[in-house]
């Protein structure tokens, strides 16, 4: 998962139906069988296959503003989670399902304000 971080800047091109790979498919972090798989073409990322269709960047600011309204959140934690959503790359939604985005921004929060996982699902 590093590598996908670091590369997720590009401006993906997938890749021909007769080129994709067949890989795993993951659902909720679970191992559901094998699927055909898109990559890029630039820079080789395979695109995540999931029931789940990934979420805006700004669906995640926007529980991170309902979070903060309700839970003592500064200004200055709600600034660093939102760096640390940025540089984990929260926005390809080429490499990242949905559920590997909920555990970033849970992740963040958790490690940034302290409020307990079971709080920020709520709001998810």
């Amino acid at each position: 998962m590093r590598g996908e971080r670091l590369i997720s800047g590009c401006e993906h091109v997938s890749c021909g139906d007769k080129e994709k790979v067949w890989l795993p498919y993951v659902f909720r972090g679970r191992e559901r069988g094998l699927r055909p798989h898109a990559y890029c073409v630039k820079c080789g990322l395979v695109k995540r296959f999931s029931g789940e269709k990934p979420r805006d960047t700004g669906y995640y600011l926007n529980v991170l503003g309902l979070l903060a309204g309700e839970q003592r959140v500064t200004k200055v934690q709600i600034r660093l989670i939102v760096q640390a959503l940025e540089r984990a790359g929260i926005d390809d939604s080429y490499g990242l399902d949905r559920y590997q985005q909920e555990r970033l921004f849970i992740d963040a929060v958790v490690r940034y304000t302290g409020i307990p996982e079971e709080s920020i699902r709520k709001y998810l």
